[in-house]
């Protein structure tokens, strides 16, 4: 899947910030997200929307200018679980949907799941990988697969 910037998919620069800008509000007001966002975030979501919708941009161009978004999100957010990865996952497709076309939404939401499951697999190691590989190390390797579009 290569995620389509320009206005006949509906999908554009403009219209990826106001996705943006709709997860914003939704993670703020989220029961589990909003405490740990405002220690990670805090007066600054002005800039993280903009640092999301370059990151997302970048990886839908597959520019490889993502500016290390997973390692940042881990770095900033040491107590970052599952559940709390899995929520963000489920906002963000339900902002796309408030904001762009069926079809463009769920092209932005199957990038947005591939993400999700890179970051999942660094939290929970699966069955087979070594479960003694530092979370860094998982991070470092889950970072690696987005610069390089393994998966994407």
């Amino acid at each position: 899947m290569r995620l389509v910037f320009e206005q006949a998919f509906g999908l554009d620069e403009d219209s990826l910030h106001d996705v943006v800008a709709t997860l914003s509000e939704r993670l703020r007001a989220h029961s589990g997200l909003r405490r740990p966002l405002d220690r990670v975030v805090g007066n600054r979501w002005s800039e993280f929307e903009h640092d999301l919708a370059h990151f997302i941009a970048a990886l839908g161009a597959r520019t490889g200018d993502h500016g290390g978004g997973l390692a940042a999100v881990f770095a900033a957010f040491p107590e970052l679980a599952p559940e709390h990865v899995i929520d963000a996952r489920d906002l963000f497709a339900e902002a796309a949907l408030a904001v762009l076309p069926l079809h463009a939404a769920a092209s932005l939401s199957e990038l947005t799941d591939r993400v999700c499951d890179l970051a999942l697999r660094a939290l929970r190691p699966q069955p087979g990988q070594d479960v003694t590989m530092p979370l860094s190390h998982r991070i470092s390797e889950a970072e690696e697969a987005l610069r390089i579009g393994a998966g994407l």
